[in-house]
């Protein structure tokens, strides 16, 4: 297969329930957006599976959706054998570019890929900010952590969240499952990123919105960035590692995603050393650990009298 292109997981298919047990309606919303469960692909053709225009495959053409792994040269990356199967979860502000930087990191580690943000906009056929204004970010929060339940049950996947994934305790439940990677980066620089990106369709910025000057409206994208790093910082902290999106001095907008990657890459490689070496001070002495030798002979004693 060529390099680039995205191919499905063979394993298992995440797709809506029906339309009469899954709707996007606003009257039932709630309690139906998170209906989502499993089922095997392996009855499903090649015929079925269709290449999108960002390169990715889907199959079948009902609402299902696949975690998509990526062909890379690097299968057999050091970093992914150090995982042993498990996932890499991806936490952070808005701003520090989970989603760029997942798409890179499953390539990397021949992973698959999910996107929160992304799977609820496919299920429920609304826009992140549409279902804000709809269901507000309580209703949103528990279609978020239903999703999460489903693909948290995967291995070898890298998962993209929404930033306020972590304010719902429940989550860390599955979140734990695997690795979790806070990015991190100086709020002025998450401001640059966020207004480049565009403000429009993120709905905790829409008092931004009113500044018509270029340099005011990042300012106050910086001044709410700042406010949620007070209420989340704490939980942000409970992320097995954390790693900086800055870049040098003149990379306003912090560094290239291949640098971000390359410092998670390394990031999990030193945690997971780190943790081998606990592991083996917290194990307990085991028969055979201990030997006892006569000082004249060198020779083992079984048995002291």
């Amino acid at each position: 297969m060529t390099a680039g292109v995205s191919f499905c997981s063979s394993s298992s298919v995440l797709r809506t329930a029906s339309s009469s047990q899954c709707t996007s309606s606003s009257s039932n919303s709630r309690s139906s957006r998170g209906c989502l469960f499993f089922r095997s692909s392996s009855s499903l053709s090649s015929s079925q599976s269709v290449v999108e225009r960002d390169g990715s495959r889907r199959i079948g053409r009902g609402k299902k959706f696949v975690a998509f792994a990526s062909s890379s040269s690097n299968d057999d990356n050091k970093t992914s054998e150090s995982l042993q199967s498990s996932s890499v979860f991806l936490l952070g502000l808005m701003g520090t570019g989970k989603t760029t930087v997942g798409k890179k990191l499953a390539d990397a580690l021949g992973y698959g890929y999910f996107d929160t943000d992304q799977l609820i906009e496919q299920i429920c056929k609304q826009k992140v900010h549409e279902i804000f204004e709809e269901d507000g970010e309580e209703g949103f929060r528990e279609t978020e952590s239903a999703i999460l339940a489903e693909v948290a049950s995967y291995k070898r996947v890298v998962v993209s969240t929404g930033g306020g994934i972590v304010t719902v305790r429940n989550n860390w439940m599955h979140l734990h499952n695997g690795v979790t990677v806070c990015l991190q980066g100086d709020h002025r620089t998450l401001a640059r990123r966020v207004h480049k990106d565009g403000v429009g369709a993120r709905p905790l910025l829409k008092e931004c919105l009113s500044e018509e000057d270029e340099e005011a409206q990042i300012t106050k994208i910086e001044e709410k960035i700042q406010s949620l790093w007070r209420d989340r910082g704490k939980m942000y902290a409970e992320c097995d590692i954390a790693v900086s999106v800055n870049g040098e001095e003149d990379e306003a907008y912090g560094a290239s995603v291949e640098t971000i990657v390359e410092r998670i890459c390394k990031s999990i490689d030193k945690r997971l050393r780190e943790d081998g070496k606990q592991e083996k001070l917290r194990k307990g002495p085991e028969v055979g650990d201990i030997e006892v030798k006569d000082l004249k002979t060198g020779e083992r004693i079984d048995k002291i009298d």
